[in-house]
C-alpha cells in the first residue's frame, strides 16, 4: 500500500470516528432531554448544535439542583475586614447599603469587630451551573470540557468536584458520561463536601487582594458584589422546592382533621398554619355574612395573624369581596381617631385638625357640627343634651301662633327629638363600648366577660381590656352575685392527634402493636392500614422508621433499600 493510499484509509477511519462520535452525542443530548426537561422545568439546555458539515461543537448549559440531606442548613455569610485597619470602629468591607440584602437578613458586626455576618436557614441549595462542551473526539477518547459555576462555593471546593467529574469520566470512559455527572452533583455534591447542616458562604473583598487578607481566606466565593442576589436567589428558590414538596405531600387540616394533598391548602403567610380551601371558605363566608371581617385571623386558637387577602378573593364570590372591602374600610375608618359621620346624611367626615374646636364640616349635605354632641357647631357655648333641646322647644315655642303646616312640622320635630332621645337612653343602659374598636356591645346574659365583634375581650363591670378569664380572680365577679373563686390550675388538654389516636385503640385495640414512639420528641405515633413503616410524626415532622425506631435523615428510599422493609 502506498502513502497516497495509507493516507486515504486514515482519512477514511477519522471520518468514521468522528460520525460516529458525532451519532453518539446526538443520542446523548436527545436523552438527557428526555430526562431532565419536561413542561416549563428545562434543566438542559443546547447553546450550539454541532453540525457535520461545519467545525462547530455542541455547547450544554445544564442546571443541576443538588438534593437535601438534613431537614435545615444554616447559611452563614461572612464578610471579613481589611486586616491592616487597625480602627475596628471605623473598619468596614464596603459600603453595606450597596450589599442590597434581602429586607428579612440582617447583616451584624461579630464580637471580635474583625467580621460582619448574616445567617439564614434553608433546606434546598440554589442550583449549580455546569457548561458543557463535546470535542469531536468525544467519548471515543477525550472527555467533554466542563466549567462549573456555584455563587455558594469556593474556587477549592470547585476543583474538588471538578476532580471527582474527571474520576468518573477515567473509570468509565468511551461511554457518554453527562448522565453521570448531573446523577453524582445532584445525589452526592452535598454530602461529598460534607455540608451536614452548616455551610459557610466567605465572599472575596474587592480591592482588597493583598497576600496578607488572601492568606486568611482559603476558601473565598468570588462575587462579592453580587452577595445580596445572591442571598435573595437562595431564599427565593429554597421557598419555591417547599412550596413544590409541600403540595406534592399529604397533611392534615386542623379544622375538619382531614387528610388532603398539600395543593388543596391554603398557607398563611404571618404564621406556619395551613387549613385546606373547604374550610377556608366556610370560615371566610361566615365572617363576611356576619360583618365580623376584622375577626377573620387565623382559625388557630393560639394565633392572632391575619388572613391575607389573597385567600379571602380566592374563596369568595365577587359580591362577597366585595362586601369584605367595604366593610374592612368601614372597619378601619371607625378606627381612626378623626373621622366621623354627619348627622343629616351620614357621609364620612375628616374633622378639623384643631380637636379643641370640635368641629365638623361635612362636604355632601354643607352641615357643620360639633363632634361631640352632633347638633350643628355651637362655637364657645357648651354642648347641650337631647333632653334641655326638648326642654328649650317647649318652653320658648309659641305654639298658638303657628299655622297648621308650621304646627305640623313643630309636632314632627319634637317627635323625633324625643324617640332619639329614649333610643340613645335604650342604648346607654343595654351597651358599652368595646375599649379596642369603640363598637357598642349589648349583654343578653351570661357571664361578665365580653366578646366583642372584633374578636377582642373585655370585662362588662370595669370595661377593662382582658385576656382569659384570670381577671375575674382578682375582683369582678365572673357571674352578677357570685364571689370570685381563687385561682386554679387549668388542666392541660392532651394534642388532638394523641385523642384521636387513643379513640381508635379504644375502638380496636389490636391496634396497639401498632402503636411506636417518635425517636425525636418522644410522642406517641400509630401505624397506618397501609402497612408502611415509614413514620412521620405528627408533632415534630419528623421521619422515622416503625421497624428499627430510628430517625430517617437522608432519602426514604435509601433507608428502606438496606436491612428494614417499608411495607410489612
Amino acid at each position: 500500500m502506498d502513502v497516497q493510499d495509507s493516507t486515504s484509509s486514515t482519512a477514511s477511519l477519522k471520518d468514521e470516528i468522528f460520525e460516529s462520535n458525532f451519532l453518539e452525542q446526538c443520542d446523548e443530548i436527545v436523552a438527557l432531554e428526555s430526562i431532565y426537561n419536561s413542561g416549563e422545568n428545562e434543566k438542559i439546555k443546547v447553546l450550539t448544535q454541532a453540525k457535520k458539515d461545519k467545525n462547530q461543537l455542541f455547547n450544554l448549559l445544564i442546571t443541576v439542583c443538588p438534593l437535601p440531606i438534613a431537614d435545615e442548613i444554616q447559611v452563614e455569610v461572612v464578610l471579613p475586614l481589611d486586616p491592616d485597619v487597625n480602627d475596628m470602629a471605623a473598619a468596614a468591607p464596603v459600603d453595606l447599603s450597596s450589599l442590597k440584602l434581602p429586607a428579612n437578613v440582617q447583616l451584624l458586626r461579630s464580637l471580635s469587630g474583625q467580621k460582619f455576618l448574616c445567617s439564614f436557614s434553608v433546606k434546598y441549595l440554589s442550583p449549580l451551573y455546569l457548561l458543557v462542551t463535546f470535542p469531536a473526539s468525544y467519548p471515543s477518547k477525550d472527555a467533554p470540557h466542563f466549567d462549573l459555576q456555584c455563587p455558594w462555593l469556593s474556587k477549592t471546593q470547585i476543583d474538588c468536584i471538578g476532580q471527582v467529574l474527571e474520576m468518573l469520566w477515567a473509570e468509565g470512559s468511551q461511554m457518554p458520561i453527562i448522565y453521570t455527572w448531573v446523577n453524582w452533583l445532584e445525589n452526592n455534591l452535598i454530602s461529598h463536601l460534607e455540608i451536614q447542616d452548616l455551610l459557610v458562604i466567605q465572599p472575596e473583598l474587592d480591592g482588597h487582594k493583598n497576600e496578607k487578607l488572601m492568606s486568611s481566606l482559603t476558601d473565598v466565593v468570588p462575587w462579592y458584589e453580587d452577595i445580596g442576589e445572591v442571598i435573595a436567589t437562595m431564599k427565593r428558590y429554597n421557598q419555591q422546592q417547599m412550596d413544590i414538596e409541600f403540595c406534592q405531600s399529604t397533611h392534615e387540616c386542623h379544622v375538619c382533621y382531614q387528610e388532603k394533598l398539600g395543593h388543596q391548602f391554603f398557607r398563611m403567610h404571618e404564621c406556619p398554619h395551613t387549613f385546606c380551601h373547604e374550610c377556608m371558605a366556610e370560615f371566610c363566608e361566615l365572617h363576611v355574612k356576619d360583618g365580623t371581617v376584622e375577626a377573620l385571623r387565623c382559625p388557630d386558637r393560639e394565633c392572632s395573624a391575619i388572613v391575607p387577602p389573597y385567600i379571602v378573593q380566592a374563596v369568595l364570590g365577587q359580591d362577597d369581596y366585595m362586601r369584605w372591602e367595604q366593610l374592612l374600610l368601614q372597619k378601619t375608618l371607625d378606627a381612626m381617631s378623626d373621622t366621623v359621620y354627619c348627622p343629616r346624611c351620614n357621609s364620612l367626615v375628616i374633622a378639623e385638625a384643631e380637636e379643641e374646636l370640635h368641629l365638623a364640616h361635612c362636604t355632601a349635605c354643607y352641615f357643620s357640627f360639633c363632634t361631640l354632641c352632633n347638633h350643628g357647631w355651637h362655637q364657645g357655648r357648651e354642648c347641650q343634651t337631647d333632653e334641655e333641646l326638648l326642654n328649650n322647644m317647649d318652653q320658648h315655642k309659641n305654639v298658638d301662633g303657628l299655622n297648621p303646616a308650621q304646627f305640623a312640622k313643630y309636632r314632627e320635630l319634637r317627635r323625633k327629638l324625643q324617640e332619639e332621645i329614649e333610643a340613645k337612653n335604650l342604648i346607654k343602659n343595654k351597651t358599652q363600648d368595646c375599649p379596642h374598636c369603640r363598637a357598642k356591645v349589648e349583654k343578653i346574659g351570661g357571664c361578665n366577660k365580653m366578646t366583642c365583634r372584633c374578636g377582642k375581650s373585655f370585662c362588662w363591670l370595669c370595661k377593662k381590656k382582658i385576656e382569659d378569664y384570670s381577671h375575674f380572680q382578682k375582683g369582678c365577679q365572673l357571674f352578677p352575685g357570685v364571689e370570685a373563686v381563687a385561682p386554679v390550675a387549668p388542666v392541660r388538654r392532651p394534642p388532638d392527634a394523641v385523642l384521636r389516636i387513643q379513640a381508635q385503640l379504644e375502638v380496636n385495640p389490636e391496634l396497639g402493636v401498632n402503636r411506636t414512639y417518635c425517636p425525636t420528641c418522644k410522642q406517641i405515633n400509630l401505624k397506618g392500614a397501609d402497612h408502611n413503616n415509614h413514620i412521620k410524626c405528627w408533632n415534630c415532622k419528623s421521619n422515622f422508621c416503625f421497624s428499627c425506631k430510628s430517625r430517617i435523615t437522608g432519602s426514604i428510599g435509601a433507608h428502606f433499600a438496606g436491612p428494614c422493609v417499608q411495607h410489612t
